[in-house]
């Protein structure tokens, strides 16, 4: 299974666990931050287990075995350290006096490009400090403080990191003088002013009728990367798209978009989002990792019993007229969009209500995936601690 097959399944269960969770809330997440810290954290699990069975099935690792899956992560984090605009790291803090085994410092070191290092969990102020320092350098200072240090303390063994952020141009800028307050309808009844970007050309768009909606798909220069705007034809559309949205792989939406001329409205925004994991994580099927029953003997030289704690995620998005810029903490050949001749007909997509996006790769799935519900309201990280 590629990873962005492994990915977007992922994320479908990923999103609509979060959705739940968040009713009529801005959402803003990373898949492949999570699933990248997971991947290292089910390097330490002992083989065969019901532990490292639950993992991959709910990260949807399915049956890759453990070599093959440290080799892909690998390919897509080597990818990544050539990318201009998207910028991933890896970071495994362990307790003082502890060593990790051998062949965990080996796969993480050559396969997840991270060195392990030492830290005293027991001093939790210094400790976090430390973390958060490293994970706001990582993320040009979107995410400050990704570690409580009430969450660490004698007890925590391990901490692992994924980083990722993003600051991608649009490949057509908008232009800030065609930006101007308009309205944005929350439901029904109720809309709010919001700044409104405008700009006619050619996009990549498609009509979903079987979402009952429509999808507009904006590149960033130089990259493999889009931003991708799914918008329901109805002002209260938005459940009924993420519902339908469940059983949607990502490639069935890209798949229908062509190149049309297409009269664009989309509002400047900005979200932040943090969520504690564990109850989605356990809605996914991997309890065993939280229990004293968690199987990772093949993380620690001592052999000690652990078991994750904590599953932390924060993410921020910024959308305005120069392009987006986005950061998560947690954790190639091209393949182009089919485009089809210019239609004559000129298309509408007046994104004034909410709606669902992700920025996605067209070689590795998505790398953020979120909605809007209010563009008023006001980055991306993930975190084990075991």
């Amino acid at each position: 299974m590629e990873i962005a097959s492994s990915l977007d399944g992922f994320t479908r269960n990923l999103y609509h666990h979060l959705v739940d969770l968040n009713p009529n809330k801005d959402l803003i997440c990373s898949p492949l931050s999570i699933q990248t810290s997971c991947a290292m954290l089910r390097m330490g699990a002992d083989k065969d287990s019901e532990t490292a069975r639950q993992l991959d099935e709910g990260m949807n690792f399915n049956s890759i075995n453990v070599k093959e899956l440290a080799e892909r992560f690998h390919t897509v984090l080597d990818y990544y350290l050539q990318c201009r605009v998207l910028h991933m790291a890896n970071k495994v803090y362990i307790m003082k006096r502890y060593q990790a085994s051998q062949e965990f410092v080996k796969v993480l070191t050559q396969k997840f490009l991270s060195q392990p290092e030492n830290i005293d969990f027991s001093l939790n102020e210094q400790a976090a400090e430390t973390i958060n320092s490293w994970v706001k350098a990582k993320t040009n200072n979107l995410i400050k403080n990704l570690v409580s240090p009430s969450i660490l303390n004698d007890e925590s063994r391990l901490v692992l990191v994924n980083a990722i952020h993003f600051k991608g141009e649009w490949s057509i800028k908008f232009d800030e003088n065609k930006t101007k307050r308009e309205d944005f309808f929350l439901d029904d009844k109720n809309k709010i002013q919001a700044p409104m970007m405008n700009s006619t050309h050619n996009y990549y768009f498609a009509e979903l009728p079987d979402l009952e909606a429509k999808a507009l798909s904006i590149p960033y220069i130089d990259t493999a990367l889009f931003l991708l705007v799914v918008l329901p034809n109805s002002i209260t559309g938005l459940k009924d798209l993420e519902l339908k949205l469940r059983s949607t792989q990502l490639e069935t939406i890209t798949s229908l978009l062509t190149q049309q001329k297409v009269v664009v409205k989309l509002p400047k925004f900005k979200a932040e989002f943090e969520q504690e994991l564990t109850p989605v994580f356990r809605g996914l099927g991997m309890e065993r990792i939280f229990s004293d029953q968690a199987e990772f003997g093949k993380i620690l030289q001592q052999g000690e019993p652990l078991k994750v704690s904590k599953i932390v995620h924060k993410a921020f998005i910024e959308v305005n007229e120069e392009g987006t810029e986005a950061a998560a903490a947690t954790a190639l050949v091209v393949k182009m969009i089919r485009s089809a001749p210019l239609e004559p007909k000129i298309q509408i997509f007046h994104a004034n209500h909410p709606f669902y996006y992700t920025i996605y790769d067209a070689n590795h799935g998505c790398l953020f995936v979120g909605n809007l519900h209010n563009p008023a309201d006001q980055l991306n990280s993930t975190l084990c601690v075991c």
